[in-house]
């Protein structure tokens, strides 16, 4: 178990509320925030294994995707939406070990805009939970019920998730996709397993919100009272109190999801980072690492400020907020759980061979996908 410092940095505090701390300190200890505050640290925190200067850093809360889809990521440039369709016909043509590095490539690239967790919605979700576990991101992993994928495969997924991974790996979380309605079978699934249902493009609310059962809309079509996330066009419907996410995208950045919030509705940057940090973690059963506070799990991003593109060093809580939102400062490392997942060498946890094999993959796949597939820009 590392103990880190990080002293003298700005440093954006997010629980209920946002924190400014012009020059401060975070300790870290056993993947959890042991200490932050005004430096100088108490002396008891002034001896870590890993010490990082903080001059010119801004330190915070790593951000949340709501809603990603990873099988599409090979895709990404030639679409512009979750099509399940499409999904299927690529799983159809790439064998099931392919996921794990179309998973790898894909949360890499997470990691490397600041991402530290994520609801995974997809298939072969058993191959997705290895590859988070080896690239170090905090994911809730949700088998799509009722999309156009095999719905007897994706409760076999369930179970296996249920069986390896829930409760007995930190930082990997279950729950349950379904899409457009939410039938008594997917509820009663919900409340034998006791893990949270993901209810994707919503057509109608259920009368009455069942006791007891965690539900969360992605996208609805309809207004609804139910907690909701926002990814694609749905963003420009984006309340304050909502969550945000990528889905699939050219880039698989939460701050362009964040930007395109603030922009299309006007809102106020604090809000929406708020958005795109804390209540999404919360919004996806990752409470533990939702906040930057004493006693969360660690989830820790720090921006390099000290020159160009981050420079200068925000002075003040409105210009820290609009640095992470609607700027572009350079990530120099990422800290998730007991794990320094990234630092500015790059990607610690993975290395170069498995990303060499992955590309190599899909270099040789891309030639056989069946027209529908290859005409998508790839």
């Amino acid at each position: 178990m590392v103990k880190i410092l990080v002293d003298g940095a700005s440093v954006l505090a997010i629980d209920d509320e946002v924190r400014y701390v012009s020059k401060g300190y975070v300790y870290l200890d056993g993947g959890r925030v042991r200490s932050l505050g005004q430096s100088p640290p108490p002396e008891e925190f002034l001896y870590p294994e890993l010490l990082l200067s903080g001059s010119g850093r801004l330190v915070t809360k790593g951000f949340a995707s709501g809603f990603t889809v990873l099988s599409l990521y090979p895709l990404r440039y030639g679409l512009d939406h979750v099509d399940w369709f499409l999904a299927r016909e690529l799983l159809k043509a790439i064998r099931r070990g392919d996921m794990y590095y179309i998973a790898v490539l894909s949360l890499a690239e997470l990691v490397s805009k600041g991402v530290t967790e994520a609801l995974v919605v997809d298939a072969y979700l058993d191959d997705v939970a290895r590859a988070s576990r080896d690239v170090g991101i905090s994911v809730t992993l949700a088998p799509p019920l009722n999309c156009g994928l095999d719905d007897r495969q994706q409760l076999n997924e369930l179970k296996l998730l249920l069986g390896r991974w829930q409760g007995r790996v930190e930082g990997i979380r279950v729950g349950i996709a379904v899409c457009r309605e939410l039938r008594d079978e997917h509820l009663e699934l919900a409340r034998e397993t006791g893990l949270p249902l993901y209810a994707l493009e919503l057509e109608r609310e259920p009368p009455e919100r069942p006791e007891g059962l965690r539900i969360v809309a992605i996208n609805p079509l309809i207004d609804v009272s139910l907690p909701t996330i926002y990814s694609g066009e749905a963003v420009r419907r984006w309340r304050e109190d909502g969550g945000l996410g990528i889905g699939v995208r050219p880039s698989y950045s939460v701050r362009d999801v964040m930007k395109e919030a603030l922009w299309s509705r006007g809102a106020d940057p604090l809000s929406v980072l708020l958005s795109g940090t804390r209540i999404t973690s919360e919004l996806i059963d990752q409470r533990e690492s939702s906040t930057l506070r004493e006693g969360s799990r660690s989830s820790v991003v720090v921006y390099n400020l000290s020159e160009p593109p981050g420079w200068p060093v925000p002075r003040s809580l409105r210009s820290a907020v609009r640095a992470v939102v609607e700027g572009d400062p350079p990530i120099e490392t990422v800290v998730i759980g007991d794990d320094v997942v990234l630092d500015r060498e790059g990607l610690l946890t993975v290395g170069y061979e498995v990303f060499k094999k992955a590309v190599g993959k899909f270099e040789e796949l891309y030639p056989t996908l069946p027209p529908l597939l290859s005409r998508l820009q790839l």
